[in-house]
């Protein structure tokens, strides 16, 4: 899909917040609200047609804004919360980030920080897609995929890779008039990580070196297989689905369980899965449950292979645990 494409998207199914509005304080207040705080001089005597659509998730939004005349913008105050991934789809701008400047017009974009000043000098046809983005998931991201804790500093100018989250955004935006993502904070959640953790691999910054090495990029990504197995602790075990998950092949992960947990993910999942249902046992109430279906809560419906590999672990059978009468090791 292209910036237009989703542009368009944005205006068809996102909310109306601005429309054709030329009164300046009212765009001000309002896109402060939106996007972070600024003051608006309109060039010259140039009357503004304002329109500004918008698609909000959780700590990401879509909006689509366009003045209808030529302005510049600038910080109205301080503003350390979010990102703006400026997206153009027609017309021209020079933006401004603290000594650093950019051309930004349709495929090439830009991000800007919460850091520094910024300015912004836009012509009166310049119709663009504004990402905003907390900052602090992008940071807390950040450090989960590359171990650096702290600010992260993108480059200005978007590196041509960025515009590969325009596929990313269709679907949040084309989902937004549809009761799909309301009541489903999950669903919202993995959105925004995908599209934050995209940002991040695709965009220059200080982080990306610690990001591209193998070391921290392996130890990431078995982070996430073990987060995405902790949450599917009962399902059933599908190492190709893991492995695409964390996007690496099943033989990468294999390798990189081996390396730093020395087990492969499957013994991984059934030490898991053998310490939940133990808890589950010692905690039982007397007639509240069977071995069996704690075995298959946990998704280990092979009985004989559930009481072997307990007793291996814990040095009991799981009927004593759940009785009251074992000590195990």
């Amino acid at each position: 899909m292209t910036v237009e494409a989703l542009a368009r998207g944005i205006t068809e199914r996102g909310a109306r917040v601005l429309d054709a509005t030329g009164d300046i304080d009212e765009v001000v207040e309002v896109c402060t609200t939106a996007l972070r705080p600024h003051t608006l001089v309109p060039a010259g005597h140039a009357a503004l047609e304002t329109r500004l659509d918008r698609v909000a998730l959780r700590d990401v939004s879509v909006n689509r804004l366009s003045y209808g005349a030529s302005v510049t913008v600038a910080p109205a105050g301080p503003d350390e919360d979010n990102f703006l991934l400026v997206l153009p789809a027609a017309g021209r701008a020079e933006f401004r980030y603290g000594g650093v400047s950019a051309d930004v017009a349709p495929g090439h974009g830009a991000v800007v920080g919460p850091h520094r000043d910024f300015e912004f000098a836009i012509d009166g046809s310049f119709d663009q897609v504004i990402v905003r983005l907390d900052r602090r998931r992008i940071e807390t991201v950040a450090a989960a995929m590359s171990g650096v804790d702290g600010p992260v500093e993108f480059d200005l100018r978007s590196d041509p890779g960025v515009f590969a989250v325009v596929g990313l955004l269709t679907t949040p935006v084309a989902l937004a008039s549809t009761p799909v993502l309301s009541g489903r904070p999950t669903l919202v959640w993995q959105l925004e990580q995908v599209l934050i953790e995209a940002l991040l691999l695709s965009q220059p910054s200080n982080v990306t070196a610690a990001l591209f090495t193998s070391a921290s990029a392996s130890s990431w990504r078995l982070r996430r297989a073990l987060d995405y197995l902790g949450d599917h602790l009962a399902d059933p075990f599908s190492i190709a689905a893991v492995a695409a998950y964390c996007g690496m092949s099943v033989r990468s992960l294999q390798e990189a369980f081996r390396r730093e947990l020395d087990v492969t993910p499957g013994q991984w999942l059934r030490a898991r899965r053998l310490d939940q249902a133990h808890v589950v046992l010692r905690r039982a109430e007397p007639g509240s449950t069977t071995v069996t279906e704690v075995a298959c809560a946990v998704g280990m419906f092979h009985l004989g292979d559930f009481a072997h590999h307990f007793t291996i672990r814990f040095g009991v059978l799981p009927s004593a645990v759940l009785a009251g009468t074992a000590q195990t090791r």
